[in-house]
Order: C-alpha cells, then sequence, then structure tokens
C-alpha cells in the first residue's frame, strides 16, 4: 500500500467534530472584498468570469474546477508577495513539489473534522514550505505557501497573471489507480500523482464557502441541485458511501444493497445516494445505466460532456465518474 493511501485511509478513519470555520486562502483581506472582481484574475480573455467555477473559458466550452484569485502585493520584480493559507482547519494529505503537470507546485489538504471531510487544493504556488510534509496537522489560516504562476500547461501563466487556484471538493475513490492502470489510453503514461490525480477528484464552487467565515460543508454539498441521475448494480458497495455517508439517502443501508441510485450535479459530483434492494426494479440490467435528466441542466451538462447532445446517452465526464465509482464494487 502507497504511503499516500496509507495515509488517506488513516485520514478517513477521523470522524466529523463540529461546525467548520474558512478563512481566505491569500492575504488578501477578504472584509474589503465586494465582488468577484475585486480578486479575481482572469484568462488571456481579460474577462472577470473566466476566474470562476463553471464553464467558463474558451466561450463555456472548457470546465474550470475552481477559483483563481489574484495576488494583493507584488515585489519589486513584479512577482506575488501573498502567502498560501489553510483555508480551514485541515491535515496535509499531498504534496507536488515538481513541475509535472498543468497545477505546477501544489497542495493538497484534507479536511476530516468537517461535516462533509473535503479536500482542499492550491496550485501554481512559487514556493511551499521545506518543512510541510504529508500528516502534519494544519489549523485554520495556517501559512504553508507563496502564490506564483508555475504549470507546465501549453499556455504558460505568466507572473502579471500569476494567481491561487483553489479548488474545494470530494474524492471519487480510493482505488483509482486500479482505474487508471486498466485504462488503455494510461499505456505508458504514469499515475504521478497517485489518488489525488485530478480525474480522481470532484469539486463543487468554492466561492460561496469562501464568502463566509463559517459554513456546514454537508449541507453546501447536499444542496446543490440534481441534473441527472444514474443507478448502478454493484457486489460491494462503492468505497465513496463509506467515506461520505452523510451522502445517503435515509434509510439506505449499504451493508443490504443490490445497487444504487445516484444523483449527479451538473458537473459530475455524486452528490446523493440511495440504496437499491436486491428485488428493486430500478436495478439497471448491466452495470449501470443513465435514467433520469432535470431538462433546465441540459445545457450544462452537454457542455460539461455529461451527456451527448441529444441528451439521450451518457457522455465522457459521466462514463468516467461512473466508472471510476465502481472500481472495486464487481
Amino acid at each position: 500500500m502507497s504511503r499516500g493511501l496509507r495515509t488517506l485511509l488513516c485520514l478517513f478513519l477521523m470522524g466529523p467534530l463540529g461546525a467548520t470555520e474558512i478563512v481566505w486562502p491569500t492575504s488578501m483581506d477578504r472584509t474589503s472584498l465586494r465582488s468577484f472582481e475585486d480578486y479575481a484574475q482572469p484568462t488571456v480573455s481579460g474577462k472577470p468570469e473566466s476566474a470562476l467555477f463553471g464553464m467558463v473559458r474558451d466561450d463555456q466550452q472548457r470546465f474550470h474546477e475552481g477559483v483563481d484569485i489574484r495576488p494583493s502585493a507584488r515585489g519589486p520584480n513584479g512577482e506575488p508577495l501573498d502567502r498560501v493559507f489553510s483555508a480551514m482547519k485541515g491535515t496535509v494529505a499531498y504534496i507536488n513539489q515538481e513541475l509535472n503537470g498543468p497545477y505546477g507546485k501544489y497542495v493538497i489538504l484534507y479536511h476530516p473534522e468537517a461535516e462533509l471531510p473535503v479536500y482542499t487544493l492550491y496550485a501554481h504556488l512559487a514556493s511551499i514550505e521545506k518543512t510541510l510534509k504529508v500528516g502534519d496537522k494544519l489549523p485554520k489560516g495556517t501559512a504553508f505557501a507563496t502564490m506564483g504562476h508555475t504549470s507546465t500547461s501549453p499556455n504558460a501563466i505568466p507572473k502579471e497573471r500569476s494567481h491561487l487556484h483553489f479548488e474545494i471538493g470530494v474524492m471519487l475513490s480510493a482505488n483509482f489507480g486500479n482505474w487508471y492502470n486498466a485504462q488503455p489510453d494510461h499505456r505508458g503514461t504514469p499515475n504521478q500523482h497517485g489518488i489525488w490525480n485530478g480525474q480522481n477528484l470532484a469539486g463543487f464552487d468554492p466561492v460561496p464557502v469562501l464568502a463566509r467565515s463559517s459554513v456546514n460543508l454537508l449541507d453546501t454539498v447536499r444542496q446543490l441541485p440534481t441534473a441527472l441521475a444514474v443507478t448502478m448494480r454493484t457486489k460491494r458497495p462503492p468505497d465513496f458511501v463509506q467515506r461520505y455517508p452523510g451522502l445517503l439517502a435515509p434509510g439506505s443501508d449499504p451493508a443490504k444493497a443490490a445497487g444504487w441510485y445516484v444523483e449527479f450535479t451538473w458537473h459530475g459530483l455524486p452528490k446523493r445516494w440511495t440504496a437499491l434492494p436486491p428485488e428493486s426494479k430500478q436495478l439497471p440490467k448491466g452495470v449501470w445505466s443513465y435514467v433520469a435528466l432535470d431538462h433546465k441542466f441540459r445545457p450544462q451538462l452537454v457542455q460539461r460532456k455529461m451527456i451527448t447532445a441529444d441528451a439521450k446517452m451518457p457522455s465522457e465526464t459521466l462514463i468516467r465518474n461512473v466508472d471510476i465509482l465502481l472500481t472495486g464494487t464487481r
């Protein structure tokens, strides 16, 4: 078992202890912010909304998982001086000091004491504290890095557009490595980030969370609108429901389930799980099936590649997320 997986499983054993207090993750003064234009770092398009969560990139054709926060201060060389802080109390789950992906240098924290045990991700860092290590426990507001513009994307981030990319979300599966290694398209491409690979992370809009000094994260996710639903047939419960029992529908017992009715947000987060007993007529004939759609989300679902343009079939994002969730359940 890898160190990252051992750490994750140990962290998941810790139960929630109470309300979650939130601090702004950079040196910027949150009390001075009146709208997103006050903190957003736009892409080369110059549109402030391109810094936000959602289908905001490339004329609404590309998804952005988090929010990009601009610097509040720069040095004589134009590089940002802003420190990066833990947005809530948590534990260091992953540190990437290498320039080996679009996030550049980044840190992931895990927050087992939140009402929903989410992760937060802090990317494009100029530097990370040398003493920081996986397993370190950080109080909220702990400085652990400096804002930057590191990345290996085709379009490098210039220092003029330095920012902190901040995400908050949930992990799809602790068995992600098995799924990744089984994909023909991944042959010859090692999984450099283990279970913290971006394909295994499902975020939600962090702006409403960052706008408050405290928040119930479980209620936040429960209240996200359902855009579509799938049914699954499983022999063993997905580890997702063991990790996030707060997202189970009332009365759902994983030990008695032969499958699941799973509600997804338009962007691909599995937000509510209803256990299906062996006699349920909702169980799919195969492994899983796309069964329901809220048509008001159809444009976003198509853009996000959750469903095909005619809304009749699942598309690549939904297929990938469901396949990851089902890893280890057969």
